[in-house]
């Protein structure tokens, strides 16, 4: 294997050319070797190179090699950049996840004060079987198992590359020998404490004994997975424009799909909305939405997200908005001719018949005056009075499909006895006109506010 030559084919795919660089090197023999490789480009290729290293202070040795890869960046006039991640400021548990955060929020730091808009890192073959042992065994999306990509954006506004992704560790430990590269081993690569450790020293070995070309067969199943699951996206993410809706995800149109849809259109929502989600949080929600007798209902998803269900949607909400406020303390006493303020985007108001309304104005007629009516929000026990009989407002409402989050920010309207003549919006009492030939003499008016009439009253 020419090492140089094959690095330089690499390189020139990735298309970063002449552009400057930052490059992440420990003093380990991956990155010592790729700094090596990149200095060797040829001149049409060969960028301005500025090098990081972080030291973690995990270990006694790491001041001195960081020392080190500062004497080699003077002497080959590339400009260095390092940072100490002092021991005080380790947390307890998470370490080494910490410690990533901390590491590329530096890189960044570096790229956005020199307008380096390429990471290059050293991550190599080996890496990746690794990388795919581990996401196999802790179990995931498939997805994971493409493994570490050879370039993808980062933190948005950059680019990561790891140019030594198909060479193997075996083949940058014979070119750093070769050309006589200075490297540091790292002490703690060597214990079994670690599941990225025990599998390179215990399992990937004797995998490689049994099939020399493992890495090449690991490339090539990578390479047919990646295309596999790029037609599939492109045709899950058509099923879930087609369920998209403002209110979410239209259930009806997801009930039509096979299984498999179902479960694959649902998978990407989740990525969209919360991120990965586990097989069995997958197989509570497609229960969920096809138990056609629970109209609604609601599950914890990640973090502070909800997944519901209700009636023709579907969807994810934040547990604080999904929480609603109930204030059954708002009670106020109807005046003729006064309105009252509801909230920010409506209000209500009794009036004597005639007065004008508008055309999308809700109303109550009355025919004929009643001593004390107000207006609160719904509660629950609440009575709609009718001919037939009093009507229980939650049932209204569910016969309405209203969501169960949002019934309590119904408003009704009821008479002095406490008995409900209105469920705004939804149903009036046939009681509120003792028959359909008398004279009405009052109204009640429920009108939305827009924005701009909202200015015009406050």
């Amino acid at each position: 294997m020419n090492l140089n030559f094959e690095f330089h084919e690499v390189y020139e795919k990735l298309g970063i050319k002449q552009a400057p660089i930052l490059v992440a090197v420990s003093g380990g023999v991956d990155s010592m070797v790729l700094l090596d490789l990149l200095q060797r480009l040829p001149l049409t290729l060969k960028p301005k190179i500025h090098v990081a290293t972080v030291d973690h202070c995990l270990r006694p040795e790491s001041k001195q090699e960081t020392k080190y890869v500062e004497q080699y960046c003077e002497k080959h006039q590339l400009k260095f950049h390092t940072i100490r991640w002092e021991k005080s400021d380790h947390p307890d548990q998470g370490v080494e996840e910490a410690g990533r955060i901390f590491r590329y929020s530096f890189f960044s730091d570096i790229m956005q004060q020199y307008k380096i808009n390429h990471l290059l890192t050293a991550h190599h073959a080996d890496d990746q079987i690794e990388t795919v042992l581990m996401k196999f065994i802790r179990g995931g999306d498939l997805h994971q198992l493409q493994g570490i990509s050879l370039q993808r954006s980062f933190m948005t506004e950059f680019d990561l590359s790891r140019p030594l992704l198909f060479f193997s560790k075996d083949s940058l430990y014979e070119y750093a020998h070769k050309n006589q590269i200075v490297y540091f081993e790292d002490s703690t690569n060597q214990t079994d404490d670690f599941l990225r450790n025990r599998l390179r020293h215990q399992v990937i070995p004797t995998l490689k004994k049994e099939s020399p070309n493992l890495l090449g067969h690991l490339a090539s199943y990578q390479a047919q997975l990646a295309d596999l699951l790029e037609v599939a996206d492109s045709k899950i993410r058509k099923l879930v424009e087609q369920l998209t809706t403002q209110d979410g995800y239209l259930l009806s149109k997801w009930r039509t799909l096979t299984l498999a849809e179902k479960k694959a259109s649902l998978r990407m929502i989740c990525t969209d909305n919360v991120g990965e989600i586990n097989e069995s949080q997958l197989t509570e929600m497609v229960s969920l939405l096809q138990n056609t007798s629970r109209p609604q209902g609601k599950i914890d998803a990640k973090g502070e997200y909800l997944f519901y269900k209700s009636y023709e949607n579907f969807g994810f909400t934040d547990k604080a908005s999904h929480s609603v406020i109930i204030q059954p303390e708002f009670k106020r006493q109807l005046r003729l001719n006064k309105w009252i303020k509801l909230s920010s985007f409506e209000k209500i108001g009794l009036f004597p018949v005639g007065t004008p309304t508008d055309k999308d104005d809700d109303v109550l007629q009355l025919s004929t005056k009643v001593k004390y009516l107000d207006v609160r929000h719904r509660q629950n026990g609440d009575k709609l009075l009718t001919l037939a009989g009093p009507q229980k407002v939650k049932k209204i409402l569910i016969d309405q499909k209203i969501p169960s989050n949002k019934r309590e920010q119904v408003w009704v309207v009821s008479n002095g006895s406490h008995e409900l003549l209105w469920v705004v919006g939804h149903k009036k009492s046939d009681l509120s006109r003792q028959d359909v030939n008398d004279k009405i003499h009052y109204i009640v008016i429920y009108r939305k506010i827009s924005g701009e009439k909202r200015l015009l009253h406050e």
